[in-house]
């Protein structure tokens, strides 16, 4: 069966609009006190809306807990769906904040952005692009006020997590919370050109208030990193720091707490993350972390600059960035298969860069107090003085391929995994039956080792595995899905099916019932198998 892009229609919300007489966020008429309650932000959302015939107003999808999750449509034209961009010839891009609800000042930013809009102060930028805003991702979590993890904002935030107690920047590959199914639903009805996730960071001390850094997978598109490092990040950071006044820095950490000369470094590149599993839709990304122990009132207002500055460089350089889109879109789907699957790297430096900083007194941690602080502390904390300091040093972001393998023309699964196979549905991964059975040479996966971690993660019980391939004589049954990795998001199929795949869905435990069993210490094989060869006359069995 041949799959096209599911397409969902995007409702108008139907909340009850505020009366107030201008548009004000609640960080602003607090003075910075307090952060936006959701009833607060639907209330704005709709006001603007109502003010501006630019605005349309729709939901991605509703949380386990019953809130929608608006989804702002902005363009000159009040356009409301992907049709009609598209008839008009306007590219997208698309920007979540609070997907962690204890991160704040993006929603707030995003607000402000809604009522530029509405001023009119926006206008140009919206010339030839439609941008797409999720000003709270996660509504559930918003509510549920608590301390601000130490950071120096309100005293009162949202959590981290959602309605099912699930980090959704984890979610990205098993799919199990309906915000980032929603979201994903929208990936693939506006195919955006951009995507930029808002996030607060509460790492290594620094006097810049955004950090930023773009998909880090190390099987996501050089091309397209290349650009967002070479041509996108200096442009967005210069229009920062001349037009609004504020300093940005590449996202990380230093790479010893004790020592910062030592480099500056970024440590997620797992596919389970937002910006890494959209930049392996060969779709530009942006990760904005925003440091927390600056005041709240200099973290809204940098972020509200850094989203104007990257729409001021979109509305500008929108259309070339398609075009690499596009190329990338048919490189991938023509050549993935000869360039092979990264499967171990080591992380180089990108390039040199100047922290602004200070300098820092190290103290050992007292034995009584190490249970207050995670193991990579090393028994020490690190304590900013008042005397400034700058650090050249190199950025630790590159990652370098150490072992690779190569890929199969397609995979094939048993009709049976209806889970799995929705999965890859839900993602908008291209996908054939077979009408009836079939004979083929093809790889299997032989489990040696498998081990649960220590513990559970994210609603499941993540699995160690170890074991090689074997070829095979196999006759594939009628109804089994074939995978081809000739198609566009051809980059996310070997992150999902691969078992040494560190997010495959064998790791996270969607195939468990199917390799342990019952009784026996040895494992079934892997039931999910490669043809390293499309067989002649396949196309014949396909529909």
């Amino acid at each position: 069966m041949k799959r096209t892009p599911l397409i969902v229609t995007i409702g108008l919300l139907t909340f009850a609009l505020a009366a107030s007489a201008e548009l004000i966020t609640v960080a602003e008429e607090t003075d910075y006190a307090k952060t936006s309650l959701y009833s607060d932000v639907v209330s704005f959302v709709n006001e603007a809306a109502a003010n501006s015939s630019q605005l349309r107003v729709g939901t991605l999808g509703t949380t386990v807990e019953g809130r929608d999750v608006p989804l702002v449509i902005v363009s000159k034209q009040g356009l409301a769906t992907p049709a009609e961009a598209r008839a008009y010839g306007l590219p997208s891009i698309l920007i979540i904040a609070n997907i962690h609800a204890g991160e704040i000042e993006g929603k707030e930013a995003v607000q402000m952005i809604l009522r530029d809009i509405v001023e009119g102060t926006l206008n140009e930028v919206l010339d030839n692009q439609v941008v797409l805003l999720v000003p709270i991702f996660n509504a559930d979590g918003n509510d549920k006020l608590g301390d601000n993890r130490g950071d120096n904002g309100p005293e009162l935030a949202g959590i981290r997590y959602n309605g099912q107690n699930l980090d959704l920047n984890r979610d990205f590959i098993k799919l199990d919370t309906p915000e980032v199914k929603g979201l994903i639903q929208v990936l693939r009805q506006w195919e955006p050109v951009l995507f930029v996730d808002m996030h607060t960071t509460n790492g290594s001390y620094h006097r810049e208030p955004v950090t930023y850094t773009t998909m880090a997978n190390e099987n996501s598109s050089d091309a397209l990193k290349g650009y967002m490092w070479q041509t996108f990040f200096p442009s967005v950071a210069e229009t920062m720091r001349e037009t609004y006044g504020y300093d940005s820095l590449p996202y990380g950490n230093f790479d010893d707490r004790a020592d910062p000369t030592k480099g500056w470094r970024n440590h997620a590149f797992e596919a389970r993350y937002s910006t890494n599993y959209v930049g392996l839709r060969n779709i530009f990304t942006v990760l904005d972390e925003n440091y927390s122990h600056a005041d709240f009132k200099t973290r809204v207002l940098a972020s509200h600059a850094f989203v104007r500055s990257i729409l001021e460089f979109t509305h500008e350089n929108i259309n070339e960035m398609e075009e690499l889109l596009h190329a990338e879109s048919v490189r991938t789907r023509e050549g993935l298969r000869e360039k092979g699957w990264v499967t171990a790297f080591d992380v180089e430096n990108l390039h040199d860069i100047t922290i602004k900083s200070y300098e820092f007194n190290v103290e050992q941690i007292p034995e009584s107090e190490l249970h207050r602080y995670p193991p990579w502390y090393n028994g020490v904390r690190v304590v900013p003085t008042d005397r400034l300091k700058d650090y050249t040093v190199p950025y630790f972001n590159r990652t370098v391929p150490t072992a690779s393998m190569a890929l199969p023309e397609a995979y094939v699964i048993p009709p049976v995994h209806k889970n799995v196979i929705g999965k890859l549905e839900a993602h908008g991964i291209v996908m054939e039956r077979l009408n009836q059975p079939m004979t083929a040479s093809v790889e299997q996966y032989q489990i040696e080792k498998l081990e649960p971690v220590q513990r559970p993660s994210q609603g499941h019980v993540p699995l160690e595995i170890e074991g090689s391939y074997e070829i095979r004589e196999m006759t594939l049954e009628a109804g089994s899905v074939v995978v081809s990795l000739r198609q566009p998001l051809a980059r996310l199929i070997p992150v999902l099916l691969e078992p040494s795949s560190p997010d495959s869905l064998l790791r996270w435990g969607f195939f468990s019932s199917w390799v342990v069993q019952q009784w026996r210490r040895s494992f079934n094989p892997y039931p999910v198998v490669r043809l390293p060869e499309i067989p002649a006359g396949i196309s014949s069995r396909l529909n």
